[in-house]
């Protein structure tokens, strides 16, 4: 059961990373290097794929402490987190071990974490920026972002908080890579945040 779970989520990951990321980027780097000349380092550079400044990477590590005791010690009702439409659905009874440390990884270190921040934060802030003022562009980035997510009030409406959890951590993530110029920062608290909420409904759901 758990082998077919891994292999799902590790398939789900794959699936995720190339269609949500993957193609956008790929189009991004030819379009960039026909009609610009551009070359693959400076493309992957404006796309936020890149070190950044470090403090920026520091406030971003402080935030995701933060918020990790924050969301342990709120410890949220876990019944809307396994209901069908929920992604953590997957993480019902699998305890604290191998195989649920990796499928939470692959959930949320790449299928949502790498997938999201390359699209939403590298290519959408990064393009935004450089044609917007830092608060509009941020805001708009921030708003494409809750779009997606607004889905969390259809599986949980209970949990409708989540969307300014969501729009707030959008807001700052989005700062983080505007002005760091880097993705680093919020792909950090974006896959930590999710990494968590995955293990806390395996733990609590365990027999």
């Amino acid at each position: 059961m758990q082998t077919i779970s891994l292999a799902n989520a590790a398939l789900s990951a794959l699936a995720n990373l190339i269609l949500l990321a993957g193609l956008p980027l790929v189009f991004y780097v030819v379009y960039h290097k026909w009609r610009f000349q551009r070359g693959l380092a400076e493309i992957l550079q404006r796309v936020g794929l890149q070190l950044g400044e470090l403090r920026y990477l520091g406030y971003t590590a402080a935030l995701t402490l933060v918020s990790v005791a924050v969301f342990l010690l709120w410890s949220p009702p876990v019944e809307p987190f396994i209901r069908e439409g929920s992604p953590q659905r997957w993480f019902v009874g699998l305890g604290l071990g191998g195989p649920s440390i990796l499928m939470a990884f692959l959930y949320g270190v790449v299928k949502t974490g790498l997938s999201e921040e390359i699209l939403f934060r590298g290519l959408i802030a990064g393009s935004l920026s450089r044609r917007l003022p830092l608060l509009w562009a941020n805001l708009l980035q921030a708003i494409l972002f809750l779009i997606p997510h607004v889905l969390v009030v259809v599986v949980m409406p209970e949990m409708w908080i989540l969307l300014l959890a969501v729009l707030a951590g959008a807001l700052f993530t989005g700062w983080v890579r505007i002005r760091s110029g880097s993705i680093l920062g919020p792909w950090l608290i974006h896959a930590t945040l999710n990494v968590a909420t995955c293990l806390s409904v395996a733990v609590r759901t365990a027999n």
